[in-house]
């Protein structure tokens, strides 16, 4: 479109040249020599232009806080206690697994203390008696001393006995799935009956609080954000606008970078809503010269006439872009900012012609 728009005004733009630089008189000292006066050209310098630009990027709600729950251990799925898009509260039971290896181990865990304790006061009625024994002078005292080592021996065996038992405890404690926090079920994955494999995901979860949405920035745009950044969210039919920040901004992946901004308004748009971010970020560098410095009479062949410090003419074929306030992006091989194109008086020249350039 802006090709066009160039194209459109680049005839007045020369018209209008031509007529002004027409009645210019040649230069005194010129006339004075008898020599042909050089043709007279306004120019203008080659700026580097870093617009402020709106990006719009589309990206869909979600919680804050997720998860997606699994057992430790494989097994039969025995029973799922909710449903979907049920509300749950922190530690409340999900869903339970059958595993026949759990419970044997948890009994013979069991059993071994029980025997410990009951070898230990069996023992410790022995050492008793012997110290008795021994203040009456009775027995000896290697005796005592061998009765109470077996004592401690056994005491240490009965501490690793209960840490065995708590073990096996928390094992057999795993075979329920509890809510991790204040949630919403989101998903349903697995069905009672079905195998679950160890670290398999039995259902999705989503935190009643904080909403969030994340987008995929070009790599080039990512050094411009940071966390805490302020940024505009809206409805897909914009007639909602909600306030968001920067909470993370990720490395790039194959030139993208994953970004999640903060819905800080409430109420947040309900999960899975389709929203637009727009992030007012600056451009990178773009060279611009003034539409009049672009000649293109043909249609075909967009090109500059550049200076030389001689006042010599140099032809540029440029690439014309975006057009604003009267001047054009354009993308050129050997264009360079500050340098000088013409931007008057471009119709009867060529390359290598020198000129005056007019105040």
């Amino acid at each position: 479109m802006c090709r066009v728009i160039v194209k459109g005004v680049l005839a007045t733009s020369l018209m209008l040249s031509a007529a002004l630089l027409a009645g210019c008189d040649a230069a005194p000292a010129q006339l004075e020599r008898g020599e042909e006066p050089l043709p007279s050209v306004r120019a203008e310098a080659v700026r580097l232009s870093r617009d402020v630009v709106s990006y719009r990027f589309p990206g869909t709600v979600q919680a804050s806080e997720r998860a997606a729950p699994a057992f430790l251990h494989g097994g039969v799925l025995q029973e799922r206690y909710v449903e979907h898009g049920q509300r749950v509260e922190r530690g409340e039971p999900l869903a339970t697994l059958h595993n026949p290896a759990m419970a044997p181990a948890l009994a013979a865990a069991e059993a071994r203390v029980r025997e410990l304790d009951a070898s230990l006061s069996r023992l410790g009625r022995d050492v008793e008696r012997s110290r008795m024994l021994r203040e009456r002078n009775l027995s000896a005292e290697e005796e005592l001393d061998r009765l109470r080592s077996e004592h401690e021996a056994l005491s240490q065996a009965r501490e690793q006995a209960l840490a065995q038992r708590d073990e096996a405890q928390a094992q057999l404690d795993e075979l329920t799935l509890r809510a991790p926090f204040d949630a919403e079920v989101t998903d349903l994955r697995v069905e009672p009956g079905d195998f679950v494999a160890a670290g398999q995901s039995v259902l999705g979860l989503a935190g009643l609080s904080g909403r969030e949405v994340e987008i995929r920035v070009p790599g080039r745009l990512v050094a411009q954000l940071e966390v805490g950044q302020e940024a505009s969210l809206m409805s897909l039919s914009g007639a909602q606008r909600l306030a968001g920040r920067v909470a993370h901004v990720g490395r790039a992946d194959d030139a993208m970078a994953p970004v999640i901004f903060d819905i800080e308004t409430e109420p947040a748009p309900a999960l899975g809503a389709s929203l637009r971010v727009q992030l007012a970020l600056t451009a990178q560098p773009e060279m611009q010269v003034p539409l009049a410095a672009v000649v293109d009479s043909s249609g075909q062949d967009p090109h500059v006439l550049v200076l030389t410090d001689d006042e010599t003419i140099v032809r540029v074929s440029v690439t014309p872009g975006r057009l604003t306030g009267g001047w054009v992006t354009v993308s050129a091989a050997s264009l360079v900012s500050g340098e000088r194109v013409v931007t008057a008086g471009q119709g009867r020249l060529e390359e290598g012609d020198q000129v005056r350039v007019l105040p």
